[in-house]
């Protein structure tokens, strides 16, 4: 009776540990700011066998491997100098909404290469097929193609998802090409430099 006695108050102080790392890692999810001791709780819940969890443990531990992989990149000295100024590193949520209002708040951020490449490869992961590409993203793969190197066009897209095709750049450089030299008029050619003129004036402060 004492042998069964001492193994009930075993499975009950288990249970009551364990109730506690889920209640613990789920906070931690939650949290704004996150440290050290957090990354190592998460680290250690991941390694839960599935035979101690429940589907809603399972999903848990998803979360918690997602938000651990995120953590680790955040780790990296390059990016952890630019996202925490101590041992702590920003949550998802922290880290999602500082984005956020750096994006709305600054027209450069919005408008740089990097932010069209995202925005295109977004759209290619949610199978939008023919998304609008940004003038940066537009500009970036015609000076790409370019050079005349159809492996380095491939090269780039691949790795940001695919997100544009060589036929599809293809396409756009005709679209922009202007009509051949020997088609235009007198005063064309005269409109087209008195342009070309005044565009290097202007960069120059002169606006005459």
């Amino acid at each position: 009776m004492q042998c069964n006695g001492q193994r009930a108050k075993s499975l009950k102080a288990n249970i009551k540990d364990r109730g506690r790392t889920f209640t613990t890692v789920h906070t931690i999810l939650r949290r704004s700011d996150i440290a050290p001791e957090d990354q190592r709780i998460l680290s250690t819940f991941n390694n839960t066998s599935d035979d101690y969890l429940t589907p809603c443990g399972r999903d848990l531990r998803v979360r918690s491997k997602c938000a651990s992989a995120f953590f680790k990149t955040l780790n990296k000295p390059s990016v952890k100098a630019v996202v925490s100024q101590n041992d702590f590193l920003p949550g998802g949520d922290k880290f999602i909404n500082s984005f956020v209002k750096t994006y709305q708040d600054n027209k450069e951020v919005r408008d740089h290469l990097l932010v069209g490449l995202m925005q295109a490869y977004i759209a290619k992961v949610n199978g939008i097929k023919t998304p609008v590409y940004g003038t940066a993203v537009t500009n970036f793969y015609l000076s790409l193609s370019g050079c005349g190197s159809k492996s380095a066009v491939e090269f780039a897209s691949a790795n940001l998802g695919k997100c544009i095709s060589m036929r599809h750049i293809q396409r756009l450089a005709a679209s922009k090409r202007p009509p051949p030299f020997i088609q235009h008029t007198r005063d064309d050619i005269v409109d087209i430099i008195l342009s070309h003129i005044a565009t290097i004036r202007s960069k120059f402060g002169d606006d005459t």
